[in-house]
């Protein structure tokens, strides 16, 4: 409705100034064109008045041309009529009128003029000159009041501001009825089905049954909403096939650290068998015998323990993100992959340098990048070495050109002293099925699943690599910020 409203408006004001306008000429032109009927009446009636005037003058001198002015000083048309000099001396009764404007007269030529007389009323004077007898000029004055033509103009004002309010007000509520009509419902139908593919429902076609313009634009819509809806058919096979992808890799990094937990669980395993056939033995003491009740508590808890945070990775989940703190994930990955690297002879450390960084992550899939990475920096050293994992708050960022996220920002990086990577196999680290393996050894799919983890966390993936030295893997992640009250 206010699209309507807007183009009344619009309209309608152009209307009123041009209607304006015209009548403003309308009236300028009767004013004029009522001037000049006055003058020309005034000099019809003048002409006579000279004629007899002078002929009066001839035969009965100037007292009896005086006194036929004065017998006829109000004509039947409103008109008033008297004698006046132009030029001569002053006398008792009249004054020569002294009007450069009059000058004309002196060459016989008849003036109308427009005046204002003492009464402050607008007269019309008409001079015809006359030279007396005597050869004296003077001259016959016709006036006449314009009162009548400005009550006129008035008049035609507002007849013609009536009807501009009454076209204004008729066109606005014709504008209005036609506006609600042929713009405001199909704007608003248009707009329901822009806001119902906005929500995600791509169910229903757009249809309109305009051939217009609104007719193009549902058209439009309708083609957006079948993309729209092909792509997001398209993006959730990608994202299925993706967290198959994801899923896969972590079962193959599950079965990795399988042969290290298969250690882990032997131990207390046998722990728990040897404290058994203690409590099978004759003559404990009820101390012995809570004792190795305990013990053998801690290592069923150990072993459940290390249970849960296998099947816990394992699990397929969607991507849920909540505040995490990242010194306990840190702590979880270095408990998960301490068999594998105690089996090749790999120490582990853990360098929590911030202990209260968050981020808002899930921290299933942050697990599986950083066991990812970790695993791969342990199969880096196969002579052994040491495996750093550090929480950390960076202070100087450099953002690559994809993330757009300001920061601040917070970091998990692993560091190892393995083997090294060729700077020429930098750039394609991340590439799908890449990988410096050997045959049955990995799928290629580690890091680029761990680099599509991390920009669906608003984060990325930094690498440092040495050959010979090592390399370090830093996950970069937005900082969780608390939200102010």
């Amino acid at each position: 409705m206010r699209l309507t409203l807007k183009i009344a408006v619009a309209l309608l004001l152009t209307v009123a100034l041009l209607f304006a306008i015209y009548s403003w000429q309308t009236v300028k032109r009767e004013r004029v064109q009522i001037k000049a009927n006055l003058s020309r009446e005034a000099r019809q009636v003048g002409i006579v008045l000279r004629q007899m005037t002078a002929e009066i003058w001839q035969t009965r001198g100037e007292r009896g041309a005086m006194i036929f002015l004065k017998r006829n000083r109000r004509l039947e048309g409103g008109q008033r009529v008297r004698w006046v000099w132009l030029e001569g001396e002053t006398s008792d009764r009249f004054t020569p009128l002294k009007d450069p404007k009059l000058e004309a007269t002196r060459q016989g030529e008849i003036v109308t003029l427009l005046a204002e007389t003492d009464e402050g009323k607008d007269y019309l004077f008409t001079y015809l000159p006359l030279i007396t007898p005597g050869g004296r000029l003077g001259a016959v004055e016709v006036s006449e009041s314009l009162a009548e033509m400005h009550g006129y103009v008035r008049e035609s004002m507002r007849r013609s501001a009536f009807m501009l309010a009454t076209a204004v007000a008729c066109s606005l509520l014709l504008i209005t009825v036609i506006g609600s009509i042929w713009v405001d419902r199909p704007v608003k139908k248009l707009a329901a089905h822009a806001e119902r593919i906005a929500d995600g429902d791509f169910s229903g076609p757009v249809e309109s049954d305009s051939r217009d313009e609104f007719g193009l634009l549902a058209g439009a819509l309708e083609k957006m909403r079948g993309q729209l809806a092909s792509a997001r058919t398209a993006d959730q096979a990608r994202l299925d096939a993706l967290e198959k992808l994801r899923h896969t890799e972590r079962l193959a990094t599950l079965g990795r650290l399988s042969a290290g937990m298969a250690h882990e669980l032997g131990t207390p395993l046998n722990v728990i068998a040897g404290r058994a056939k203690l409590l099978s033995r004759d003559g404990l003491t009820a101390e012995e015998v809570q004792r190795n009740a305990r013990i053998i508590g801690d290592q069923t808890q150990r072993m459940t323990l290390i249970m849960r945070q296998l099947l816990d990775f394992a699990r397929r989940s969607e991507l849920r993100k909540h505040p995490l703190e990242l010194s306990g994930l840190a702590t979880t990955v270095i408990n998960l992959v301490h068999p594998a690297a105690e089996k090749q002879g790999v120490e582990l450390q853990l360098d929590i340098r911030q202990p209260d960084i968050r981020a808002a992550a899930d921290a299933g899939q942050l697990q599986q990048v950083l066991i990812n990475l970790s695993m791969n920096g342990i199969q880096a050293m196969p002579e052994g070495g040491v495996l750093v994992l550090r929480v950390d708050r960076p202070r100087e960022v450099s953002l690559p050109a994809e993330v757009d996220h300001p920061g601040p920002w917070v970091s998990l990086a692993v560091r190892d002293q393995g083997t090294g990577i060729d700077e020429k196999n930098l750039q394609q680290l991340f590439d799908p099925f890449f990988t410096t393996k050997e045959i049955g050894q990995g799928t290629g799919l580690g890091l680029s699943i761990a680099w599509g983890i991390a920009r669906d966390h608003g984060g990325w993936i930094g690498v440092e690599s040495t050959l010979g030295k090592g390399s370090c893997f830093t996950l970069y992640l937005p900082e969780y910020q608390e939200q102010a009250a």
